[in-house]
């Protein structure tokens, strides 16, 4: 536990090595940027007054913070909050915490789109990040978001109000058809389904097993592509004429979801690699 004494160099050294206790090098880096800027203690401050001592009440808030990363609980759960796409989104264990590769996705969204896509649908929106980036980006657009969960879309919908984005949210079932949207049509539909089969819970870090909604990570092993089956014949009869599909995907699955998708009668299809080189990312057409 840190003194009251520390400096902002000695809790920078204490927080690496709690961290480097669960995390990587690269991620603990991040995980001190964000405490530190939590307690109102930015980068360009600790950089260049390393010897200077923060109130006592930092400290301890500090503290405290470390002593729950100690159960493994996710940071941004921690904190109640994270970032996505320049937006300030609210988390807690209702929904998922937003991942880079979703980032990723949502910009290789805006840069392949040559016009405005008019209405959107953001399936199995969680906290509503997808939705509320791309209203951002495409103010003149209707955004929906989707969700099976209650408690998620309540989640959503704070984040509407506190980046002052107004979007409309619908708990229906993608699975049954979402029968309540089937007569509308849609200029892009989006989505970051659960595509972890159960089996690949093995290895996995405790920190997403213990804390993060298994409805929003897994699938059954024997119906891994579930629910690309049913966002694709959604989208068949949703999406206009020239209107786009994407969808983040497993990196194993890239081959497999695509043919669902030409099997739907969808067309043009990219599967799309992210950063790592992995696949991650399908790019549909209806034509």
């Amino acid at each position: 536990m840190l003194p009251h004494s520390s400096t902002l160099k000695q809790i920078r050294h204490y927080l690496h090595k709690e961290l480097s206790k669960i995390y990587p090098d690269r991620e603990s880096g991040s995980i001190i940027r964000l405490i530190m800027e939590h307690a109102g203690i930015p980068s360009p401050v600790y950089l260049r007054e390393p010897q200077l001592i923060p109130e006592t009440s930092i400290i301890s808030q500090i503290n405290e913070i470390v002593s729950e990363i100690h159960t493994h609980k996710p940071i941004q759960y921690i904190l109640g909050y994270t970032h996505f796409c320049d937006l300030k989104i609210v988390v807690d264990e209702n929904v998922l915490i937003p991942r880079p590769e979703t980032e990723e996705m949502v910009d290789k969204i805006i840069n392949r789109q040559d016009k405005m896509p008019g209405s959107v649908l953001d399936i199995g929106t969680g906290s509503g990040c997808i939705a509320l980036a791309l209203k951002n980006e495409f103010r003149n657009s209707d955004v929906t978001g989707l969700d099976i969960s209650k408690a998620s879309l309540e989640v959503a919908e704070a984040n509407a109000r506190l980046n002052k984005l107004d979007i409309r949210l619908v708990e229906e079932d993608i699975l049954q058809g979402s029968p309540g949207l089937v007569n509308e049509q849609f200029g892009l539909i989006v989505s970051n389904p659960p595509y972890i089969t159960i089996s690949e819970k093995t290895g996995m870090a405790a920190n997403v097993l213990n804390f993060e909604p298994e409805l929003a990570l897994f699938v059954d092993d024997n119906k891994p592509f579930v629910y690309y089956k049913s966002i694709a014949a959604f989208s068949r009869q949703a999406l206009h004429n020239g209107g786009k599909l994407w969808v983040e995907i497993n990196e194993k699955s890239g081959d497999e979801i695509a043919g669902i998708f030409q099997n739907c009668g969808l067309d043009n299809i990219t599967v799309h690699r992210d950063i790592h080189e992995k696949e991650r990312f399908i790019e549909a057409i209806r034509s």
